[in-house]
């Protein structure tokens, strides 16, 4: 059985993020199929005993879990994070080079090494790639970009306010620099679609395998009937989920709010800031952290999904599609999904063509159960089972090196 070292920026427990419900099945798939361990940061918030049992009844013990405690602050690492900084590593990436956290990657190669694949959870984490090839220098490198990182800050410095926007463009340079060194230094890169792997492959990724994001099907039941409310699903605490839900609440809920009644716009997601909590009022209810959004998709006529940044997939269609629920989105909110307009979604920019649509759908019952019952066809391609499977082959296959050759296990030997 193959060994694989799975490296996260997070405990991702709890999974109530688009990012850490992919990193739980992703280290789902690779508990059942492999011998694996975890490295992982411990933040504030995370529930690593939560994780750690898990983790356990998939068979993976508490032995290999190897957990990096991680302050927002240390005053002690703050000359470390000065040199980073100073070499160009970008402001939000400097926390992950402390030396607290090499210290306990090389502890674990030392005492669980080598392994034969180490799996990096977001670009994050990649920047221990070159100490992992230092230490591991059989292990086939794999990074798992969630977004492609660069790609997000372009598309978010030009909607942000304009005292923010030299602040993001510095950083944008900054990231796309590391994200260049690091996949192409890496064996493979995993990418959530076929334009993400586009853009990794002209930053220089050697190979790229599309590993899509996906749905839990059982969680999402689609109703008999089409319900009231309007409903956007996301964490607040991502800037473009804001930005979204600003614009969904201010420019299109007062276009249709009427014609919509008793139907409420639901804001359902953890950490909603202050500009968003302001929204609220007796037909606009902004729920926080909820133990499921199935409920909240079950009461939905639609979901409407303004997004104008964003890289990767969104995970909330997904949802929605398992659901039964209509889509209306902007062409970016549905990048790199297979979904064809007036079959599987409605497309809209502008708030009246976002308005124009609900009103489709709230008038149209045929519609809106065509959309439902082909966007639930499209979600059951997207299981997380059958996503879980391809990893597995493509780890499985992947070549380690023996001496001054590269080989694949159970296949053929290349140079």
């Amino acid at each position: 059985m193959r060994r694989v070292l799975a490296i996260l920026p997070y405990v991702p427990l709890p999974s109530d993020t688009g990012g850490t419900l992919r990193t739980l099945e992703l280290v789902r798939a690779l508990a059942s199929r492999f011998s694996l361990d975890v490295l992982a940061l411990h933040r504030p918030g995370n529930d690593a005993q939560g994780f750690t049992r898990w983790l356990g009844e998939l068979g993976v013990p508490a032995s290999r879990l190897h957990l990096v405690d991680m302050p927002r602050v240390a005053p002690a690492e703050t000359l470390s994070s000065t040199r980073a900084f100073l070499r160009g590593t970008p402001l939000t990436y400097v926390r992950y080079t402390r030396q607290r956290l090499q210290e306990t990657f090389r502890r674990v190669m030392g005492e669980r090494g080598p392994f034969d694949i180490i799996h990096f959870d977001h670009l994050h984490m990649a920047q221990l790639l070159p100490l992992a090839r230092e230490l591991n220098p059989s292990a086939h490198l794999v990074i798992d970009e969630h977004n492609v990182e660069s790609q997000l800050l372009a598309r978010m410095a030009p909607l942000s306010a304009a005292p923010l926007r030299p602040f993001l463009r510095w950083q944008f340079n900054r990231v796309e620099r590391l994200e260049r060194e690091c996949v192409s230094q890496a064996d493979s890169v995993l990418a959530c679609s076929e334009v993400d792997a586009a853009q990794l492959r002209a930053l220089g990724a050697k190979q790229v395998h599309v590993v899509p994001n996906g749905v839990k099907l059982p969680d999402f039941v689609p109703a008999e009937k089409a319900g009231n409310d309007l409903v956007f699903v996301g964490s607040m605490d991502w800037w473009p989920n804001e930005d979204a839900v600003l614009r969904l609440a201010r420019e299109v809920w007062p276009l249709v709010s009427s014609e919509l009644a008793p139907g409420r716009l639901m804001v359902v997601g953890r950490s909603p800031s202050a500009s968003v909590r302001a929204l609220e009022n007796e037909r606009l209810v902004v729920t926080g952290s909820v133990p499921s959004v199935a409920p909240h998709l079950a009461r939905a006529l639609a979901t409407a999904i303004p997004l104008r940044a964003g890289s990767g997939t969104r995970l909330k269609v997904l949802e929605a599609a398992a659901a039964g629920v209509p889509v209306v989105a902007t062409r970016l909110a549905v990048e790199g999904l297979p979904m064809v307009e007036g079959q599987d979604v409605l497309l809209a920019e502008s708030p009246q063509e976002f308005a124009d649509a609900l009103r489709r759908l709230r008038n149209d019952p045929d519609l809106c159960k065509r959309l439902a019952m082909n966007a639930r066809r499209l979600a059951e391609s997207f299981a997380w089972e059958g996503i879980g499977a391809s990893l597995g082959e493509i780890y499985q296959s992947a070549s380690v090196t023996t001496g001054n050759m590269k080989k694949a296990v159970g296949t053929h030997i290349v140079q």
